[in-house]
């Protein structure tokens, strides 16, 4: 009677076995098909957001691509890049936090990093074309509003973002002022006022402007924001440079484009909360009397005088 009751058993579990085996792979199916329309509102999000020039953000991914599944970020995101990459010649590239230029700036960051998660939460679209195809003639400017303005505001933004990083990395408000007087745009522009055009600049965060109170004058100065290091880059500013001189780019113009680029690496280093330049820190400064000088081996004397 025991191995009666136990052969039907045996039986009815060979019987489930094949059903059992196709409900794991509807299963499978069913998450390759979500994770494939994940993909897709990623890859639609990520055009759209780009087209307007607005960060594609980690919270807005969460909402409405992601919504219930958060977890499969990592597989939709590389999955989105990919499709990016093969079908667009475009990838999402984190943007990089904008260092603080101010004591008072590194101690709010400081606060607030321990508070916040510091992994990135924003992305951009970048161009992944060799650069034999990046030519104007085959990536065109966009034709909304109309090609000529899309064309002056890529040119001018370009052109500031590079005045900027060869000054250092930062640059005083009246400076950037007295570079555009120099191209006749400190007025106007062909794409509306100067003001508005810098206004335009900082909201799709290609610069941003950072005042500083905290040495009791008002010091208010330009530096490049995160589109901007991102889009543009080194290698779009040294490319523009080269640009303009054309045919009298030589190999001494190559080393004075690095040399400003390094002072722009320098000055983009993080600092220690708390610490800033000598003319930051009170009292640690020093008047614009005669220079120590300090004797060399040699003995020639050396001026630290900035």
């Amino acid at each position: 009677d025991d191995a009666s009751d136990e052969e039907p058993t045996r039986t009815q579990r060979r019987r489930e076995s094949p059903v059992s085996d196709v409900d794991g792979e509807d299963q499978a199916t069913q998450g390759d098909q979500q994770l494939q329309q994940m993909t897709k509102k990623l890859v639609r999000m990520a055009l759209a957001c780009e087209y307007a020039r607005i960060p594609i953000r980690r919270a807005d991914i969460s909402a409405k691509v992601l919504g219930s599944g958060s977890r499969q970020f990592n597989s939709v995101y590389a999955e989105a890049n990919l499709q990016l990459r093969t079908v667009f010649g475009m990838e999402m590239t984190e943007l990089p936090k904008t260092e603080n230029h101010t004591i008072r700036g590194r101690q709010k960051a400081a606060e607030r990093s321990e508070k916040q998660n510091s992994t990135t939460t924003s992305y951009v679209l970048t161009n992944t074309l060799p650069d034999k195809y990046r030519a104007w003639d085959i990536i065109p400017p966009p034709k909304v509003p109309t090609f000529s303005d899309e064309s002056a505001y890529i040119g001018l933004y370009t052109f500031v973002v590079t005045c900027i990083t060869l000054g250092g990395g930062r640059m005083p408000e009246l400076k950037l002022e007295r570079y555009l007087k120099r191209t006749n745009a400190d007025q106007t522009t062909p794409i509306g006022s100067t003001e508005k055009l810098l206004a335009r600049m900082k909201k799709d965060g290609y610069i941003k402007l950072i005042v500083d109170n905290s040495s009791g004058e008002e010091i208010r100065e330009w530096i490049v924001a995160a589109r901007g290091k991102v889009e543009i880059g080194e290698k779009g500013v040294a490319g523009m440079v080269r640009t303009v001189y054309h045919e009298n780019a030589t190999a001494e113009l190559d080393r004075k484009i690095e040399r400003s680029l390094q002072n722009a690496r320098a000055n983009e280093a993080p600092k220690p909360t708390g610490q800033g330049t000598s003319g930051e820190q009170a009292g640690t400064g020093r008047g614009r009397g005669r220079p120590r000088r300090q004797e060399q081996q040699g003995g020639a004397p050396e001026s630290d005088e900035e």
